[in-house]
């Protein structure tokens, strides 16, 4: 999805909707650790030619790695919770109203017991 930019004759607030992905794009963990997890994504905004992205993303149950190259990413947690997993095993928390980054580089892995949904701010490193 892309937006208008400067060059564009008009710019306006991009705003979407908080409780229901409209259209989102339906898949899998590319690393399964267990669990049938199931995500969605409604990407809603992309700006500096493709270098930044933002929308929401929601998972079901499971548990999956992580390996964060070439990109940053904040993530806000408006419904659910979740854990994400160093690989030393330090453990972070994260339900309703926390946000967090992920720095380029990182790896570890998502817990989700039940269902957690983000919204998300990507920008390539």
């Amino acid at each position: 999805m892309s937006h208008p930019t400067s060059a564009d004759s008009k710019i306006s607030i991009i705003h979407w909707p908080a409780k229901t992905l409209v259209n989102p794009v339906i898949g899998k963990p590319s690393r399964p650790i267990s669990g049938t997890t199931e995500y969605q994504t409604m990407n809603v905004f992309e700006g500096l030619g493709g270098k930044v992205s933002s929308g929401t993303w929601q998972s079901s149950a499971g548990h999956f790695s992580s390996n964060v190259q070439g990109y940053i990413e904040f993530c806000f947690i408006v419904e659910g919770d979740c854990r994400l997993v160093d690989p030393d095993g330090t453990v972070h928390r994260f339900g309703v109203g926390d946000h967090f980054i992920m720095p380029e580089g990182w790896t570890g892995h998502w817990e989700v017991d039940h269902f957690v949904k983000k919204v998300y701010l990507v920008a390539e490193a």
